[in-house]
């Protein structure tokens, strides 16, 4: 499949994910009261980086601001920092928060489904954190092909993304999402809910674990590592190795 075949699939809207980010003092309140469990998923992801032994190279796909990257990556033996966003607005605070990174730090603004490709390097590391159920089923199954050529040989990808549960639909996944925003993001006014209502309902294409894993092996990954899966069953972090 080619790329300039998948820029028009149906559904997708990068403009509509650029505004809402770009907007990015919602999402930041979002992510500090620990409605998407970032707090747990650091703690899965440090553990596991604790296991490695050798210096590594990390990718940092949808990387926002970098906050959630540069806190679990400083200290450890990390050879280059590279991050992709298409929000011009988050990389600014990007290249802000990776300053106290001991290794070169390359920010670049963009599509990561488009801009993969144009990179020279392979990573040890590459890491997409609630940005893949962005792209389309098509888009996903292509995009699993094009990271495994850039992970680097005994590599791991690791992502982080919304989950349907076996044999769920996107509909019925959508409607409990809804359900646990509206009752439990209480530091949120009732406008900022129904703006990420909005932007869930609207952009978001969430996999079961077992379709994410069919893509994964057909690209020539291993089958998903699940380092960890929130209480409510809506997220999960999962190392696909090489």
């Amino acid at each position: 499949m080619q790329l300039e075949n998948l820029s028009g699939s149906a559904n997708r809207d990068p403009d509509s994910v650029r505004e809402f980010f770009n907007g990015w003092s919602l999402y930041r309140r979002i992510v500090d009261n620990d409605y998407l469990y970032h707090r747990s998923v650091r703690e899965s992801l440090a553990a596991w980086l604790d296991g490695l032994d050798h210096p590594f190279s990390f990718l940092d796909l949808g990387c926002g601001d970098a906050e959630f990257s540069s806190g679990l990556l400083k200290g450890r033996h990390l050879v280059s920092y590279t991050g992709i966003d298409i929000s011009p607005v988050a990389l600014d605070l990007a290249e802000k928060n990776t300053r106290d990174l001991t290794a070169p730090c390359k920010l670049h603004v963009g599509d990561f489904l488009m801009s993969l490709s144009t990179l020279a390097e392979s990573y040890d590391l590459i890491y997409i954190g609630l940005s893949l159920h962005h792209l389309t089923r098509a888009e996903k199954e292509f995009f699993f092909g094009e990271l495994r050529r850039k992970i680097s040989p005994g590599g791991t990808l690791l992502i982080f993304d919304p989950v349907l549960t076996p044999g769920e639909s996107r509909e019925s996944y959508m409607g409990r999402w809804v359900d646990h925003a509206e009752w439990a993001w209480k530091a949120l006014s009732l406008e900022e809910v129904t703006g990420a209502i909005e932007h869930v309902t609207t952009s978001d294409y969430p996999e079961e674990i077992t379709t994410l894993n069919h893509m994964a092996t057909g690209a020539g990954f291993l089958p998903a590592e699940i380092l960890f899966m929130d209480r409510t069953d809506f997220y999960a972090l999962m190392a696909f190795k090489t």
